[in-house]
């Protein structure tokens, strides 16, 4: 009996690895991956036109209530319940009366044609206004009072009288600056207006000197005043321009 080769040399060698099959087979399957990877996302791209995808449903939903809440808010908020402040005829650098507004008393402050004046509650820049009544003495419907010494004046020098009045519906309201000298009237400006009734007006009354140490007195008088006759004054400014 013949000898037995040794036993490396009679068995063939054992491979270890895929075989050329396997790894063909191999590398045809991830080229497959890669290219389907590839087309899906090509795909994808195309059908969203570059564009971010669109937020969920919620999202969008939560924005649209609150675009409208806040449109809503912006068309249906009320509007604002303050007054404006009411706007005097012209700037003013100062009053020159001390004493415009009656929120202490009516000194200086003397009335007309038999008129009677006292303070009442109710006045347009404060607590209190002047009351301007008929008197038995005074003609009907006519009240009126007067400031006298108000100032004393520049020549050249123009003046305006502001006053706020309130006067019964159809009556009329005239102003007068009347410019004295040694006691005797140097020259004067009236001023008349026909108001609503039962609110309070701003109206004014201007007037150019003519002499020097002049003093200047200030009237207001109403006319054809309806019911009482009452005529209300408050925030009496005296300024030159």
């Amino acid at each position: 009996m013949a000898d037995s080769a040794p036993r490396h040399l009679a068995e063939p060698s054992k491979r270890f690895g895929l075989s050329p099959l396997q790894q063909v087979f191999l590398v045809a399957l991830v080229s497959l991956a890669a290219i389907t990877a590839v087309i899906a996302l090509l795909t994808r791209d195309a059908g969203n036109g570059g564009r971010r995808a669109a937020a969920p449903a919620t999202t969008r939903a939560q924005a649209a209530t609150t675009a409208t809440t806040a449109a809503a808010a912006t068309t249906t908020a009320p509007p604002s319940t303050a007054a404006p402040a009411a706007r005097p005829v012209r700037p003013t650098p100062g009053n020159l009366l001390a004493d415009g507004d009656f929120e202490r008393d009516l000194a200086g402050w003397a009335p007309l044609g038999g008129a009677e004046v006292e303070r009442v509650e109710g006045g347009e820049s404060g607590r209190w206004a002047a009351a301007v009544s008929p008197g038995s003495g005074s003609g009907a419907g006519r009240p009126g009072m007067v400031r006298r010494d108000a100032a004393t004046t520049e020549a050249g020098t123009t003046y305006e009288a502001i006053f706020w009045v309130q006067a019964p519906e159809g009556g009329q309201v005239v102003l007068a600056l009347r410019e004295l000298a040694g006691g005797r009237e140097v020259s004067a400006d009236q001023a008349g207006y026909a108001l609503p009734g039962g609110r309070w007006q701003q109206i004014a009354v201007e007037h150019q000197t003519a002499a020097p140490g002049s003093s200047l007195a200030l009237e207001v008088l109403g006319y054809d005043l309806a019911g009482d006759g009452r005529l209300l004054v408050d925030g009496v400014d005296l300024q030159t321009e």
